[in-house]
C-alpha cells in the first residue's frame, strides 16, 4: 500500500513540484496551501509523513508543529522542515517542536527522496514495535489472567488437602485416644480377673486344707480309739482313708505351688511392655524390625508419611527406647519380626 505524504507550502509552484515528484515514486500526494488547511487535513485523515515549509503567512510551520505535536492524534506523524538556502532556520528550535529532519530549496531530488524513505522506514518500524508491544502486552495480561486463575486453583487444591490431612490428624488423635484408654481398660480388667482368681483359689485351698487337717485329726483319735483286734476290717479302711488324706494333702500343696507360679506368669504377661502399644502401633514395629523405611511403612498402611514419624515417636515414648537399634532389639525379643 502507497504511503500518504501531506506536503504543507504557500508556493503553488513547490506544490506542484513536489507533488510530481512524489507520484514518480509511487506516493500519494496531499496537498495543503497553508498552516490552517494542514492542520484541518491532518486531523481528518492523518498522513504517514508530513513535509512542513517553514515561513508561511498567518501560521508559520513551527506553530503548525508545536499543534501537532499537542494533538494525540497527530502527534506520532513525522515532520520534515523544508527551509530556503536565504532564510533563517533555527534548527534547535525545529528539533525541540517534534521535528524529524529538515530539507532545503532549492530541492534536490535524491536528498529529498532519501529522507523521505529514511523517515517513512523509521516510522513504519515505530509502528511495528507499538503494534508487537501491545501485542506482547494483550499476550502478557492474558497470561498473567491465567497464572492467577491457575494460582487461585492451586490455593484451593492446597487448602482442601490440609483441611483434609487435618481432618485424618484428627482422626487419628481420636483414634489413638481410644484405642489407649482401651488398653489401660484392658489392664484393668486383666489385673481384676487375676486378683479374683487368685483370691477365689486361695480361699478354697485354704479350706480344703482346713478339711483335711480336721478328717486327719479325726482318723487318728479313731485309729486310737479303736483296737484292730477288735474289728481289723475297720482298722483296715481307716488307715485307708489316712493314706488318701496324705496324697489330698500332698496333692493340694502341688496346687499351691502352680496356683503362685500362674499367678506371677499372669503378673508378668499383664505387666508386658507389648501391652502398651495399639495393635497399628505394634505393625508400625514389626515392620521397622524387618527393615521398612518410613516411606514404605507409609506405603503399605496407607497413610501420610508423617502419621508413621507421630506412631514411631510414640512407640519410642511408651518403651522409653529412643533408638533405632534398641527398638529392632525389643521386637525381636518380643517375637514381633514375622
Amino acid at each position: 500500500m502507497s504511503k500518504t505524504i501531506l506536503v504543507v507550502d504557500d508556493t503553488p509552484e513547490n506544490l506542484r513540484l513536489l507533488a510530481g515528484l512524489l507520484a514518480e515514486q509511487g506516493y500519494k500526494a496531499r496537498l495543503a496551501p497553508s498552516g490552517a488547511h494542514a492542520l484541518a487535513a491532518a486531523q481528518k485523515d492523518p498522513p504517514d509523513l508530513i513535509l512542513l515549509d517553514i515561513m508561511m503567512p498567518d501560521m508559520d510551520g513551527y506553530e503548525v508543529c508545536r499543534h501537532l505535536k499537542a494533538n494525540q492524534k497527530t502527534e506520532p506523524i513525522p515532520v520534515i522542515f523544508i527551509s530556503a538556502l536565504d532564510e533563517i532556520f533555527d534548527k534547535m528550535t525545529a528539533f525541540s517542536i517534534g521535528g524529524v529532519d529538515y530539507i532545503t530549496k532549492p530541492f534536490q531530488v535524491e536528498e529529498v527522496l532519501a529522507r523521505i524513505k529514511t523517515h517513512l522506514t523509521l516510522r513504519q518500524l515505530q509502528q511495528a514495535l507499538q503494534e508487537a508491544n501491545e501485542s506482547l502486552e494483550v499476550k502478557v495480561q492474558a497470561r498473567t489472567a491465567e497464572l492467577a486463575q491457575a494460582n487461585e486453583a492451586l490455593k484451593v487444591e492446597i487448602e482442601q488437602r490440609l483441611r483434609h490431612q487435618e481432618e485424618k490428624e484428627r482422626l487419628f488423635n481420636l483414634v489413638s485416644q481410644q484405642s489407649e484408654q482401651l488398653r489401660s481398660m484392658t489392664n484393668w480388667l486383666i489385673e481384676t480377673q487375676q486378683r479374683e482368681r487368685q483370691g477365689l483359689a486361695s480361699g478354697l485351698h485354704q479350706e480344703i486344707e482346713q478339711n483335711i487337717a480336721l478328717l486327719q485329726s479325726n482318723l487318728r483319735l479313731a485309729q486310737t480309739m479303736l483296737s484292730p483286734a477288735h474289728d481289723p476290717l475297720l482298722a483296715s479302711h481307716l488307715e485307708n482313708a489316712g493314706r488318701v488324706l496324705d496324697k489330698m494333702s500332698v496333692y493340694m500343696q502341688y496346687v499351691a505351688t502352680n496356683l503362685h507360679e500362674s499367678a506371677a506368669q499372669e503378673q508378668n504377661l499383664s505387666q508386658s511392655p507389648l501391652l502398651k502399644l495399639t495393635s497399628r502401633e505394634r505393625e508400625v514395629l514389626r515392620l521397622m524390625a524387618q527393615g521398612k523405611s518410613n516411606a514404605e511403612i507409609a506405603d503399605l498402611l496407607t497413610v501420610a508419611i508423617t502419621t508413621v514419624h507421630t506412631y514411631t515417636g510414640r512407640i519410642k515414648e511408651k518403651l522409653g527406647i529412643q533408638n533405632l537399634p534398641g527398638l529392632i532389639k525389643f521386637a525381636l525379643e518380643h517375637n514381633l519380626s514375622e
